[in-house]
């Protein structure tokens, strides 16, 4: 397992750090966009948390997400959670985040330290949790934005949505939510959970190629998110497959 994995070359503004995990007992690494006044401004900026996909590393999406970040006047941070595809039990990343990165990016760095300062974004794996983490902490997050979400770990359905034909996911939708039992990290219960904490709170925007394999993983959350009456964009890419340059 490498933990640090900074890029063989980086994109303007981008730089290449660490921090120390207590939970991983280990140096992480992250990239960090820094908005071009960032040195010369006494302000404070939105940051935006992006979760990369699964086999990624905290530089692996750098360059394809460049077109969202380039001059805007956010922070942007990648960390790096690839620890959990050797060990996806025992690694607490969600508490890693939480608990730790964004405190430490709240103190090392001239952030706006609010939920209205506050985004997350990710792409397949890192999709899901962004997603997941949104709903979960309403308290901490505005909006965000899952490309390609992968959510059929959340479904508690094994692999049946992955590569499904899109118009059975109220099919699915229906069954996933009057399955007998639910893990506590069903999306679909969670979201009725907390439908109104997040209703026209929370910026909701999912991206999905029509050719992806996560297709029908997507349509069942924008149609359970459309019977709860949750406002979202849901931006379908004709033709593109499981591919984040082409989604974003």
């Amino acid at each position: 397992m490498q933990y640090i994995n900074p890029p063989s070359k980086a994109p303007k503004n981008v730089f290449h750090k660490i921090f120390y995990s207590n939970l991983a007992g280990h140096e992480i690494g992250y990239n960090i966009y820094l908005p071009p006044d960032y040195e010369n401004s006494n302000k404070r900026y939105p940051v935006v948390y992006h979760i990369h996909g699964f086999t990624g590393t905290e530089s692996s999406e750098i360059w394809p997400m460049e077109k969202v970040y380039y001059c805007r006047q956010a922070i942007t941070v990648f960390p790096n959670i690839s620890l959990p595809i050797e060990n996806l039990e025992n690694f607490p990343v969600e508490s890693m985040i939480i608990q730790e990165l964004i405190p430490y990016i709240d103190s090392e760095y001239k952030t706006d330290a609010t939920c209205v300062g506050r985004e997350i974004s990710g792409f397949s794996m890192g999709g899901g949790l962004a997603f997941y983490y949104a709903v979960k902490y309403p308290e901490l997050f505005s909006k965000v934005i899952a490309y390609a979400g992968t959510y059929h770990h959340y479904y508690d359905q094994g692999f049946i949505t992955v590569d499904a034909d899109p118009e059975k996911a109220l099919e699915f939708c229906d069954r996933i939510l009057n399955a007998e039992n639910h893990s506590e990290k069903n999306i679909l219960i969670l979201l009725n959970r907390n439908a109104d904490k997040i209703r026209n709170t929370l910026q909701i925007e999912l991206h999905v190629g029509t050719s992806d394999v996560l297709y029908c993983d997507n349509e069942i959350l924008h149609l359970h998110l459309d019977s709860l009456h949750i406002p979202h964009e849901y931006k379908k890419f004709d033709g593109a497959a499981h591919e984040l340059d082409k989604i974003v």
